[in-house]
């Protein structure tokens, strides 16, 4: 991993160890409940519809058939290890995050607009939202190098959707707004690892 990378995933890991560390003081809480403030004073029927769309899009179920479409590809494509990578990266993003929930057992709202099971820190949509969308777009470029010109698109499409499957966690109060940047940090750095374990073994020929 080069060196700007190393300092990117530790600067990452040092927020999101520094949040959950601050998430229960008065500025975090403050924060968290403008943001819920915010999302209750645009609350219409459409938009509820919409972020429960987004809620299902976002699950671990449509995120391991997307990845089982994608390996279908790579095959074809004569790439399989990429196809395995993506896999391999969202299986272990669920593992990672029942284990940092399990640690931080932070209760959920109190006024979810459905139930919702499971602890609150950190959001399990922002973290499979973040680590598989970026991964998504960086396998897509590897996989038709005709997309390289269209990187930046892929790159902001992917963004997009991370963000809007996000902050519809907020919107459904089934998330604090601290889970969701805690979810982002721990999506990235997950993506990160994975990437970088991957380009290392493909320059060293083991893949």
């Amino acid at each position: 991993m080069k060196k700007n990378n190393w300092i990117t995933v530790f600067t990452a890991i040092f927020l999101f160890v520094l949040l959950g560390l601050i998430y229960e003081t008065s500025m975090v809480k403050a924060i968290d409940d403008a943001l819920f403030d915010f999302f209750v004073s645009v609350r219409s029927d459409s938009l509820d519809s919409f972020c429960y769309f987004l809620r299902d899009f976002g699950s671990s179920k449509m995120y391991l058939s997307f990845a089982v479409v994608l390996l279908i590809f790579s095959i074809i494509r004569k790439r399989i290890w990429t196809g395995i990578y993506l896999l391999i990266t969202l299986l272990t993003a669920r593992l990672v995050v029942q284990i940092i929930k399990g640690i931080f057992e932070r209760p959920r709202p109190s006024a979810m607009y459905y139930v919702e099971n499971g602890f609150s820190f950190p959001s399990g949509h922002a973290v499979m939202a973040t680590s598989f969308f970026l991964t998504l777009s960086f396998i897509l470029i590897i996989l038709d190098t005709n997309l390289l010109k269209q990187r930046k698109i892929i790159q902001i499409t992917a963004l997009a959707i991370i963000l809007l499957i996000s902050f519809s966690r907020i919107y459904l109060h089934v998330h604090h707004f601290s889970d969701i940047v805690a979810g982002w940090l721990v999506g990235y750095v997950w993506y990160s690892i994975c990437k970088n374990v991957f380009i290392f073994l493909h320059e060293c020929k083991q893949i």
